[in-house]
């Protein structure tokens, strides 16, 4: 099967493979910004959803791990100390997009379209997709892995992409490389490798989800889980 031209068009997308940072382009063809992070917003019932794209430092710094992490942000926001918001990222509206494939392409002209990233409404919380990525998934006791993606039903213009399920296994997000979602036409031998690595990688429905505990990094799952098949 040929990899698909627009991958609004498909059935799901993932967000870590699909969309983090991809070049986003405006409608005259200009470069306007990339994918530094997803917003990510829980209801009061649990749903989520991807409603943005976080751009800039404030979005990207906070992706590095660690002690480097840490003395980048910490630097980041000491360098406009005056300035209230630069801890905020700016923000593109999801319901600008209109095509996904090698870059992001959105609809409007680039000028004028960035702004900080708005409060949550009442009743939800506001994440970040890369906060999700790498949270230890744990099933009655037992630990599955790592959240390595999360997979995504895209709507052409439409404000948010609901989450349906979450791609989990051993080894870090990015780890999978695409081979395990059939668009990748590379060598053969390289695809048999890394399926076989990620032999034990599941796919975890959303519904199977009990809870997300944001601060300790961990999400409780129940019920069966799917394996990753190579489609």
């Amino acid at each position: 099967m040929p990899p698909l031209t627009n991958r609004l068009d498909a059935p799901w997308l993932d967000a870590a493979l699909h969309l983090l940072d991809r070049q986003v382009v405006d409608v005259d063809g200009k470069m306007v910004c990339n994918v530094d992070d997803l917003e990510l917003i829980e209801g009061a019932g649990g749903e989520m959803a991807v409603t943005g794209i976080l751009v800039g430092a404030a979005a990207l710094v906070p992706r590095f791990s660690g002690r480097l992490g840490n003395w980048l942000r910490a630097t980041w926001i000491s360098l406009g100390a005056q300035y209230a918001a630069r801890d905020v990222p700016l923000y593109l509206p999801l319901d600008l997009v209109e095509h996904v494939g090698s870059d992001v392409r959105i609809r409007v002209p680039r000028e004028g379209l960035l702004d900080r990233q708005p409060a949550s409404g009442p009743g939800t919380a506001q994440h970040r997709m890369d906060d999700f990525l790498g949270m230890d998934v744990v099933r009655d006791g037992e630990r599955l892995g790592h959240v390595l993606d999360v997979r995504l039903q895209p709507r052409k213009q439409e404000s948010r992409m609901l989450v349906v399920s979450l791609v989990v296994g051993r080894g870090r997000p990015g780890s999978l490389l695409g081979y395990d979602r059939g668009d990748f036409n590379g060598p053969a031998l390289v695809k048999w490798a890394v399926t076989s690595l990620h032999r034990h990688s599941h796919l975890v429905p959303i519904e199977s989800v009990r809870s997300v505990d944001w601060d300790a990094g961990r999400v409780e799952v129940s019920g069966p889980v799917e394996p990753l098949r190579t489609s």
